[in-house]
């Protein structure tokens, strides 16, 4: 999948550039500000929870709404005024919004219908992006005739037979069950990787983001918190918001000290490559699959800590663990089922120790 960087967009102009961008609805700033860069040819996604302001940013990008203030260009030519029709984008729905009393291939050739493509022209765009989408054959059926993730191809289709410089992707995924949706990311980023179409979706799963992008920008209230690749999100977030909202994330408040990170209830400090030594008030924080959990404590380690099991997840592929310090503490550990086994390694109420290498640990302000 590809990866494209900041240093890719200052190579060459980008494909969507939001500068001071502010859209406000009566008192409440919808969107509060956000300067974007989003590169050409890139699968880049709007991540938030709900109220966040990330459909807001994607519908005026797509000119279904007008910013209070601030420009949007694409290409290099300043949308923000252009109606939504006479811009080079087109946008898929979380409702498909097919056309139920057409066929599969009067839907995806709609748009071009209306702009008096000539009728073989449109046969032959249309065939194509019914075979892209892995549903040649299909176009004389009606939306009913298909499968969720058949409607939602055919919706794709009716975007990508326009050839626009950008696709807008709206919650595409919202109405699949877990599998389909498992299976339909994968078929996106192909369709995508092969038509080389800008791709900007919205989302509130953080999987789907996590699975799907080349870059992320995070939200929350308006503003972006962070913009990057899903693992630097992931592995270094820039703030405890963005720490517990992609993935789930163990926080240890203290305070920043020459010998480590002094945090109330823990006999010793814990260590972090990197971390200040200025008295700061710090949060360290450290993922559960980077945890090591076992009965015996680990010899020379710098971060072990002794607790109780309290609580045991099992999901399948990994299980959870819910372990109490002696300070009351609870700490989130995950560990991959590598064997076959009847019983877990560890039960509920055995005492164990858990322990993680200083560098996998993230110092937040």
């Amino acid at each position: 999948m590809k990866a494209v960087g900041d240093e890719v967009i200052g190579k060459r102009d980008p494909a969507i550039r939001f500068q001071a961008i502010r859209k406000r609805f009566g008192p409440v700033d919808a969107v509060a500000g956000v300067d974007l860069d989003i590169a050409e040819g890139e699968f880049f996604s709007l991540l938030g929870p709900s109220g966040c302001g990330k459909t807001t940013l994607l519908r005026m990008l797509a000119g279904l709404e007008t910013p209070t203030d601030g420009r949007i260009l694409i290409g290099g030519q300043d949308m923000t005024q252009v109606p939504a029709y006479a811009r080079p984008v087109n946008m898929m729905f979380h409702s498909y919004a097919l056309f139920p009393h057409m066929s599969v291939a009067d839907n995806v050739a709609f748009g071009l219908k209306q702009d008096g493509v000539p009728k073989a022209e449109i046969k032959a765009r249309v065939d194509a992006m019914l075979d892209l989408v892995k549903l040649g054959g299909f176009g004389g059926r009606r939306p009913h005739q298909l499968s969720g993730g058949q409607r939602q191809r055919v919706a794709l289709a009716r975007c990508l037979v326009k050839q626009p410089r950008v696709v807008l992707l709206d919650e595409p995924l919202a109405a699949l069950d877990k599998k389909l949706r498992e299976s339909t990311q994968f078929e996106l980023v192909r369709i995508q990787n092969q038509v080389g179409i800008t791709f900007v979706m919205v989302t509130h799963d953080q999987e789907e983001a996590m699975g799907m992008s080349s870059r992320i920008a995070v939200m929350s209230a308006g503003r972006i918190l962070q913009v990057g690749r899903p693992h630097d999100i992931y592995e270094y977030p820039a703030d405890r918001f963005v720490a517990d909202f992609i993935g789930t994330a163990n926080m240890f408040e203290g305070v920043a000290a020459a010998d480590g990170i002094h945090v109330e209830g823990l006999e010793r400090p814990l260590e972090a490559l990197g971390a200040p030594t200025n008295g700061a008030a710090v949060a360290l924080m450290v993922r559960p699959e980077k945890i090591a959990m076992g009965r015996e404590a680990p010899a020379g380690g710098s971060n072990v800590l002794a607790g109780e099991v309290t609580e045991i997840g099992y999901h399948g592929d990994v299980s959870s663990y819910r372990v109490r310090l002696a300070s009351g503490r609870l700490v989130l550990v995950t560990a991959a089922n590598l064997r076959h086994a009847a019983e877990p390694a560890v039960g509920r109420g055995d005492r164990v120790y858990l322990s993680w290498h200083p560098g996998n640990a993230v110092v937040l302000p």
